[in-house]
């Protein structure tokens, strides 16, 4: 195993561990990020567009453009911006709320559904490879632990 002194070449170890572990966190989030943008640009799509489909796959209720932007965690206006773009692939459609012209209801296309029919295995199988030095038990250790992290984070807010 690669330390992060080493991958980033520093000239002094981090001498902070907490720091460090930040750093870890950070440099890790990156990298995976950089491996599932080369992942789906294969298939014509950003980070941002693939989750958007891949979060009006799974729902359960009519969602506005704002019920995806919190799910999401992302301002109203890159919301838009992504459903602008996926709406002129023909992935994503917009309806107006009864009502309320201002508000619409997002819903992911047949076509969108295909597009994330073929993404999402290969996505799958890509973090079940990076993550196969953890067990289900590992993982979900990992996962109270970020979780402790964010609130933490939330806390100092």
């Amino acid at each position: 195993m690669t330390s992060l002194n080493k991958e980033l070449e520093l000239d002094r170890p981090i001498e902070d561990v907490r720091h460090e572990t930040v750093l870890n966190l950070v440099h890790t989030a990156n990298l995976l990020s950089l491996h599932g943008a080369a992942l789906f640009r294969r298939f014509g799509l950003t980070e941002a567009q693939f989750n958007v489909l891949f979060a009006l796959k799974y729902k359960k209720s009519d969602w506005t453009q704002s019920d995806l932007g919190k799910r999401l965690v992302v301002t109203r206006a890159s919301v838009t911006s992504v459903l602008d773009k996926l709406e002129a692939k023909a992935l994503v459609k917009r309806s107006p709320v009864a009502g309320n012209r201002r508000i619409y209801h997002v819903e992911i296309t047949r076509k969108g559904l295909d597009v994330v029919d073929k993404v999402e295995p290969i996505y799958r199988r890509n973090i079940h490879r990076v993550l196969s030095g953890l067990d289900d038990a590992g993982c979900r250790q990992l996962i109270r632990r970020l979780e402790h992290i964010r609130e933490q984070a939330a806390a100092q807010s």
